[in-house]
Parts: C-alpha cells; sequence; structure tokens
C-alpha cells in the first residue's frame, strides 16, 4: 500500500518538509509529492489521501473513506485519514508504519487484494495477513469488553460476477485490552481452478448492534480494529511449456 510509484486512484500525496525532523510526523508543513516516476523523497515519509475521502476532522476518517488501485486493491475504515508512509522502502512491513482501521458495522471489509490464477492447471493460492486484530468498547460509558472475530478469506468470482469465499480462518479479536498485542501473521490457502480470478479478503464479523445510530461515533459504540502491517495474494507461476501451446510446466 506504500509503493511510491503505484499510488491509489484520486489520491493526492504529500511528503515531509525538507527542514523538518527526521522523526517529526507533523503534517502541517507538508509539500507536494513529485510525480510516481520520479525517485521517492529524501525525507523520512510521505501520505496517501482516499479515493473516496470521508473527512471527521483534520486527522480522522469515516469507516466509509476508500483507498482504491487501479488494479483493484482495497482498504477501507475509520481511522487516519492518510496512509503515513516511509519513503524507505525497508520500512515496508514494520510496525512503525501500520493502517489502524476500524469499524462497528458487521461485515465491513478492511481490505482486498486481487488477482488472476493464470495456470493451466488447478494450483494451491494462499492468502496472508499481519495484522493486530482486537475489539474496542465505548470510550464514554462503563460497558464490559466483548470479544469479536474477523475472517480471512479466498474468495474466486463466479460466471454471475459475484465473489463467494472457497476457503475461510477466523480470526480473533480479544476484547480485554485497548490496543495492547502484538501484530501476528496468518495465512489461508485453496485450491483454485485454472483460469480463475481470485482474491484475499479482511472482513469483520457480526458486532455488537450499535448504541448510537451513527457508526462513526466510535465513542459511544463497540468496534473492531484491525492494524495492518502487511497483506498478500500469493499465486503460482506459470512458466509457458513451448512443447504445449497454452499449458504451462
Amino acid at each position: 500500500m506504500c509503493n511510491w510509484a503505484n499510488r491509489p486512484s484520486q489520491s493526492v500525496c504529500t511528503a515531509q518538509h525538507p527542514n523538518d525532523s527526521w522523526s517529526s510526523w507533523d503534517r502541517t508543513h507538508t509539500v507536494p509529492c513529485a510525480g510516481p516516476t520520479a525517485s521517492p523523497p529524501s525525507t523520512y515519509w510521505f501520505d496517501l489521501s482516499p479515493t473516496v475521502p470521508a473527512p471527521l476532522d483534520g486527522y480522522n476518517g469515516r469507516h466509509t473513506q476508500q483507498w482504491n488501485w487501479p488494479d483493484g486493491r482495497y482498504l477501507s475504515g475509520w481511522g487516519q485519514s492518510v496512509i503515513h508512509c516511509p519513503s524507505n522502502p525497508s520500512q515496508w512491513g514494520t510496525s512503525l508504519f501500520t493502517m489502524p482501521l476500524l469499524t462497528a458495522k458487521s461485515d465491513h471489509a478492511f481490505l482486498r487484494i486481487p488477482g488472476f490464477l493464470s495456470h493451466s492447471q488447478a494450483r494451491y493460492v494462499r492468502g496472508q495477513v499481519k495484522v493486530l486484530l482486537y475489539a474496542q468498547r465505548p470510550v464514554t460509558v462503563s460497558l464490559p469488553g466483548i470479544d469479536m472475530s474477523a475472517t480471512l478469506a479466498l474468495q474466486t468470482l463466479g460466471l454471475d460476477d459475484v465473489w463467494r469465499d472457497v476457503a475461510t480462518r477466523v480470526l480473533p479479536a480479544p476484547g480485554s485490552h485497548r490496543g495492547i498485542g502484538v501484530h501476528e501473521f496468518f495465512e489461508i490457502e485453496a485450491l483454485i481452478q485454472p483460469y480463475t480470478p481470485v482474491r484475499v479478503e479482511l472482513r469483520a464479523n457480526t458486532l455488537p448492534p450499535l448504541r448510537v445510530a451513527d457508526a462513526d461515533y466510535i465513542w459511544e459504540n463497540y468496534n473492531l480494529v484491525a492494524d495492518i502491517i502487511d497483506a498478500r495474494l500469493i499465486l503460482p507461476d506459470c512458466i509457458p511449456d513451448q512443447s504445449r501451446p497454452g499449458f504451462c510446466l
């Protein structure tokens, strides 16, 4: 999600001001990014705004904000109003730069990564995510924590243009703490038929009913939090068989 050259659609990119300290995350002095074909900035970080913005204030968006990439990658959820990215790719996949997203809505999709199995034979496809999941209770009233969960799914696209689960894994989201924990690695695998669109999805399961009607009023509602570091769809390579056109080795 932080590839300098492969930015979300209709996203505004801003970079850290060169005069700011390397450790400063102050966004009041940001400068416009160079184009995607230019070199990444020499400063420490840059920000990517949503494709579908839904600002709540200067720092937080709503659960309906989305980042959409031309290749179909997708992020959505209440949280930071930008993706905060390291300029140095060696910082990718580290807990210094995460994407915290949350929702009070059941079945909310936090992320999707699509691909296409171009192999001529059925092959195993894997979906992976490194994430810290926890359930957040209302902060303005004294209520007990409630355990929640999310689902990591592999899906295929049918001829009716509907995505369906072919494998799922339930991921626990404890409600006994407020963001204290470690990012964990989860994986799912399924046998996919040849020439099939496939994607990995991370979504909320059934959440407690809203206590107030506004799903973005997190202080009064129970929420599921997904603090994401990395997610991947892993497809097997097709090495063309020169002796059999249309087949893979």
